[in-house]
Parts: structure tokens; C-alpha cells; sequence
């Protein structure tokens, strides 16, 4: 199948992991992957294994707003549109809550949560346009007890919580 063909799907976390099988399964379908992350190598590594051509690397620290912008001009610069957002991009920490540094807790939060949000902020007006889709990846521990997970599980029930927040806003 082609689902993709013709669609631009900026993926976050392209790297390695779902965001990396996330690129390659679109890509399969036909899709244009802009790929972003922080590790180049594992980037680079993702856009060499995608079927099709046109795919571009983006090395962008989803925590910083101006980084966002910045990335989000040069998706839209090269490509001329946007058809879908994939966020994909996380931290997995495993701590004892009672251990847990505030640092910690906080690098949790700034790029599970806040990076999602500032990645769906930048990339709506460009999916209003194209009648797009967000995809944000939660995680079964936002909805169940999982031991040593709590800024990990707090930090997904906060992308479900701000996945449903958008969805109110924006689907007609």
C-alpha cells in the first residue's frame, strides 16, 4: 500500500527505536520522512535504511523553542508542506520516587511533555493547511501502575491529556 504517497511526515526521536520504525513504515508507504533527533549518527543511520528519496535529517532539541521554530522553517522550506507530525521523541527513566532528583523529574517533563507540545504547536498551523495529522506517542504506564515510573507515567497521562486538549481545539 501507498498511504503516504505524496505526504510529508515529520517524525520525532527518528533515530533509533518506534521513531526509526515509525519513519521507515511511512516511508515504505510512499511518505516524504523529515527526520528529527538529537543523535545525528543514529539519524543519518535512519534516512540511509528509508525506501524512497527526499527524506531530510534535522538535528533539533525538541526542549528549546527557538530550536523548534527554527526546525519546523527549514521542514516547510524544504519540503513546502506538512502532512503529518509523528512525536515520537522521549526519556524512559526508571527511579525510585522517593530518589528521584528534581533535574531528573524536570529533564522527564521538558521533553516528554513539553517537547510534544511545543512540536504540536509549531506544526498546527502548517496541518490546518494541509488538513494534517498529529500522532503523540503516550504510553501504557500513563494508564497503570508501573513501579519506579512516576515522572515517566505522569509525563505520558500529560500527552494523553494534551492529545485530547487538541483534539477539542482543532478536529471538526
Amino acid at each position: 500500500m501507498k498511504r503516504f504517497e505524496g505526504r510529508i511526515v515529520l517524525v520525532t526521536g527518528a533515530a533509533s527505536g518506534i521513531g526509526r520504525a515509525s519513519a521507515q513504515r511511512m516511508a515504505s508507504e510512499g511518505a516524504t520522512i523529515a527526520g528529527l533527533d538529537l543523535n545525528e549518527a543514529g539519524l543519518r543511520e535512519t534516512l540511509e535504511s528509508l525506501d524512497g528519496d527526499g527524506h531530510s535529517a534535522h538535528i533539533c532539541n525538541i526542549t528549546d523553542e527557538d530550536q523548534v521554530a527554527t526546525t519546523m522553517d527549514a521542514v516547510i522550506a524544504q519540503h513546502g508542506k506538512l502532512n503529518a507530525l509523528v512525536n515520537v521523541a522521549g526519556i524512559l527513566r526508571a527511579d525510585n520516587t522517593t530518589e528521584l532528583a528534581l533535574a531528573d523529574w524536570d529533564r522527564v517533563m521538558s521533553v516528554n511533555v513539553t517537547g510534544t507540545f511545543l512540536m504540536c504547536r509549531a506544526a498546527i498551523p502548517h496541518l490546518i493547511a494541509s488538513k494534517g495529522n498529529i500522532v503523540n506517542t503516550a504510553s501504557t504506564a500513563a494508564l497503570g501502575a508501573h513501579p519506579y515510573m512516576a515522572a515517566y507515567a505522569a509525563s505520558k497521562g500529560a500527552v494523553i491529556a494534551l492529545t485530547k486538549a487538541l483534539a477539542c481545539e482543532y478536529v471538526k
